[in-house]
């Protein structure tokens, strides 16, 4: 499916192309953070501060997309550089996702203060106080047995790399 999706998209007319590839970012995207948002204000899912951090990837993309739209109604810029910039900002996404669902796996440590590893000495009260109420490395929602961080990094970096393959093909 992916391959024939890939194939109708690279014989369309190239400015037709990348106005649908910056379009279909900023729903992807748009829809991701929705659906996080929803989470958070409507099921009660609290975000950490590694998901928060992820949200701000999701809000430059929507922007990123949005200006690029305009921008190349203009011309002033080369299509090749848009698709670049997409697939970059979608690779960042998906490496933030990475990070935290490595976090979740406990594959690695997470920042200090985004742990729930509690470090007991004198200023137990302080560090207790300094740290976020939701910890980076318990998974607070799952779908399909995957962690939202989980999904973020799997969408992300095969947009990206959809990108990236739209880029080296003929056709920008």
């Amino acid at each position: 499916m992916l391959k024939k999706l890939t194939a109708n998209i690279i014989h369309l007319d190239p400015s037709k192309k990348l106005n649908l590839i910056l379009k279909l970012s900023f729903f992807i995207s748009s829809s991701m953070l929705i659906s996080a948002l929803y989470l958070q204000y409507f099921e009660n899912v609290l975000p950490c501060d590694l998901c928060i951090t992820q949200r701000w990837f999701h809000i430059a993309i929507i922007l990123y997309s949005l200006i690029m739209i305009l921008i190349l109604r203009t011309q002033l810029i080369h299509m090749k550089l848009v698709v670049l910039g997409i697939a970059l900002v979608w690779l960042f996404s998906g490496l933030a996702g990475m990070y935290h669902f490595g976090i979740e796996l406990k594959l690695w440590a997470g920042p200090d203060t985004c742990t729930s590893n509690i470090n007991f000495s004198k200023d137990l009260l302080q560090h207790l106080l300094n740290k976020s109420p939701i910890k980076c490395d318990e998974v607070m929602f799952k779908i399909f047995d995957i962690s939202l961080a989980g999904w973020n990094a799997i969408v992300s970096i095969m947009i990206s790399l959809f990108a990236g393959v739209l880029l080296v093909k003929k056709g920008f």
